[in-house]
């Protein structure tokens, strides 16, 4: 159970990062790309060369977003992971062998059903 808790911590931080790092990318691009027109003059000119190359970029970071899905993954990790913390905490105080191997394969499997895909 501790080495799936840490196989879930470190999921969870993973597609968080990729999560917002994906986002955050997605949007400073698109952002550039709607407003270069509006650069040309000022004196972050110097952007509108990078524009055919940011369109590429919010293309293919769209796609990444939409069949990687970073953001139902994040938050199905987050579930996960908090219900084995749970089970650690139950198991810690008392929660018999028998029932706590039940509950874990239990997460496992909801876990394996809502967050592997």
């Amino acid at each position: 159970m501790h080495r799936a808790r840490r196989n879930l911590r470190v999921g969870t931080f993973n597609y968080g990062i990729t999560y917002f790092v994906t986002r955050f990318t997605l949007i400073i691009a698109s952002a550039i790309v709607a407003a270069d027109q509006n650069l040309s003059g000022g004196g972050a000119s110097w952007l509108v060369d990078w524009v055919p190359a940011l369109s590429l970029l919010v293309a293919i970071g769209t796609a990444f977003d939409t069949w990687y899905k970073p953001q139902q993954k994040w938050k199905g990790y987050m579930e996960s992971r908090d219900a084995l913390a749970d089970l650690l905490i139950q198991v810690n105080q008392g929660l018999p062998e028998e029932e706590a191997r039940t509950k874990f394969v239990e997460v496992r499997r909801q876990h394996r059903r809502n967050n592997v895909f």
